[in-house]
């Protein structure tokens, strides 16, 4: 067998032929936006136009209008896809947001669609709240099931120039029930900060836990080369990725782009453009 069909042949079994059992764990990491995926997506202290689907509190540090689009293909594989969308509008004191974001495969999809509310409670404390509709396209029974979720997330200006994150996704730990399997979405906890140790240096760390994963820890550094362009690197653990990138600036325009490599898998493209009118 070749080895672009085998990796296919893993997909596709981790996707859509679920072995029975009492519980089936679905936690993966999507890469979300190109700078995100360049830091290895250490960007729970990290604002960014993709931020409402990392931590949704930092929405309020930036305070911004802004348009996100984002494609990945993942390990180059042929009809897998990841794609996203974020809709980010400031109000008075809130800032409200929106974000699609769709996987597939061989007939298997996975889409999200949800609402951030984020607000700055005083000068350092930033807050959201984060509703979702997690919809599953099963091709085992030709039907859709869905789950509605819920994230929280925190962020603390300590410094002008370090920033703390603590951010968690689907609280309630839902679960899907299917024709073969009872489908558990577990509770995801990430805590993390970025520093800008200068004009130029920006560092950026997280830790994530989940109860059968288990922890993981993730390091991002990026370097601002010239006034419009950004070079980007980082790095996982469980699974362990590598990353580089980077990023160019045209007026309000941003382009961004990374390339992750998984240990197993290979290497997966991520392209972002996104706008933002502050």
């Amino acid at each position: 067998m070749r080895n672009r069909d085998l990796q296919t042949g893993l997909l596709f079994l981790s996707f859509v032929l679920m072995i029975p059992m009492e519980d089936v764990a679905m936690d993966r990491t999507v890469q979300t936006g190109a700078r995100a995926a360049a830091l290895a997506c250490a960007v729970v202290a990290v604002p960014g136009p993709f931020t409402v689907f990392h931590n949704q509190a930092l929405l309020a540090v930036e305070h911004f209008t802004g348009v996100g689009l984002s494609y990945s293909n993942p390990f180059f594989i042929a009809g897998y896809f990841e794609n996203s969308l974020s809709l980010v509008f400031p109000l008075h004191t809130e800032v409200v947001a929106v974000g699609l974001s769709q996987t597939g495969i061989a007939g298997y999809r996975e889409s999200t669609l949800g609402f951030s509310l984020a607000k700055k409670l005083n000068g350092k404390i930033s807050a959201a709240i984060h509703f979702n509709y997690f919809d599953l396209n099963l091709p085992e029974a030709g039907k859709h099931k869905g789950s509605c979720q819920a994230d929280a997330g925190l962020g603390f200006q300590v410094t002008s120039q370090l920033l703390l994150g603590l951010h968690f996704h689907n609280l309630a730990a839902t679960t899907i029930e299917t024709l073969n399997d009872h489908l558990a979405f577990p509770m995801i906890v990430r805590v993390g900060a970025s520093c800008q140790l200068s004009e130029q240096i920006l560092l950026a760390g997280e830790s994530i836990y989940e109860k059968k994963s288990g922890a993981g820890f993730r390091f991002g550094t990026e370097y601002w080369l010239q006034k419009c362009f950004w070079i980007r690197a980082g790095l996982a653990t469980n699974p362990f990725l590598h990353s580089i990138g980077f990023g160019y600036r045209f007026k309000e325009f941003l382009v961004d782009f990374a390339l992750v490599h998984h240990e197993y898998l290979g290497f997966s493209p991520v392209f972002s453009l996104s706008m933002n009118f502050r």
